[in-house]
C-alpha cells in the first residue's frame, strides 16, 4: 500500500477530519482568552460546521446526495438556492444549528451576504467583569474576573456562540454516524 495522494487540505481527507477541526476550533473557544482569540475561534467554528456541508456531499453516493440536498450530482440548478443551501433545507430538522452557521460564514468568508436569508441574525463578543463584594464603610468594590461571551443574537435575543457551536457539533456527529461516514477514531493517549 503506498503512500495516499498530496492534498490541498492539509492532509485532511473525509468529513470526519473537518469534524475534529471543528471540536478543535471549539475547543479555542472555550478556552480563548482574549477578544482575538475568542473572535478567531468563533469565525472558525461558523466556517468548519458550514463546510461539513460540502465534506459530506462529495463523499456519499449519488442517491444519498440527491437525497440529502435535492439535487442530482452534477444535475441542473434548480431555483435560487445553492446545492449546499438546499441541504441545509432539507436537512433542517436533523441540523437546526446549521441555518446560523451557514449565515455566519458566508458573513465572514464575503463580508456580507448578497441575499441575507437571516437579516435578524448577528454576532459580537464582550467581556463581563465579575465584582467584588462592596467594603465595608466605603463601598467600593474592585474587578474580580473578566470573562469574555462570544454571543449570537436572534431576533434581540442573546445566545452563547460556545453552546451554539457545542450544539452544532453534536448535530453533526450524529448525522454523520446515521449517515455512515463517521470514523470512529481511538482516542489520542493523554499526555505524559
Amino acid at each position: 500500500m503506498g503512500r495516499p495522494p498530496p492534498t490541498k487540505s492539509f492532509d485532511m481527507r473525509v468529513p470526519t477530519d473537518l469534524y475534529e477541526k471543528l471540536l478543535f476550533d471549539i475547543e479555542r473557544l472555550r478556552s480563548a482568552r482574549s477578544s482575538a482569540d475568542s473572535k478567531y475561534a468563533a469565525f472558525d467554528c461558523a466556517v468548519d460546521a458550514w463546510h461539513l456541508v460540502d465534506w459530506t456531499l462529495h463523499f456519499v453516493d449519488d442517491a444519498s446526495y440527491e437525497r440529502l440536498s435535492g439535487y442530482k450530482r452534477n444535475g441542473p440548478k434548480k431555483g435560487n438556492l445553492t446545492i449546499e443551501a438546499s441541504f441545509a433545507v432539507t436537512q433542517a430538522d436533523r441540523l437546526p444549528a446549521l441555518k446560523f452557521c451557514h449565515m455566519l460564514a458566508n458573513s465572514v468568508k464575503h463580508r456580507e451576504v448578497r441575499t441575507d436569508l437571516m437579516p435578524n441574525l448577528w454576532s459580537g463578543s464582550t467581556a463581563i467583569l465579575s465584582w467584588s463584594e462592596p467594603k465595608e464603610g466605603t463601598g467600593e468594590r474592585s474587578v474580580k474576573g473578566i470573562s469574555l461571551l462570544t454571543y449570537v443574537t436572534v431576533d434581540d435575543k442573546r445566545y452563547n456562540a460556545l453552546e451554539l457551536f457545542e450544539d452544532m457539533a453534536d448535530q453533526w456527529r450524529t448525522f454523520l454516524i446515521e449517515e455512515g461516514i463517521f470514523e470512529f477514531r481511538p482516542e489520542p493517549p493523554e499526555d505524559e
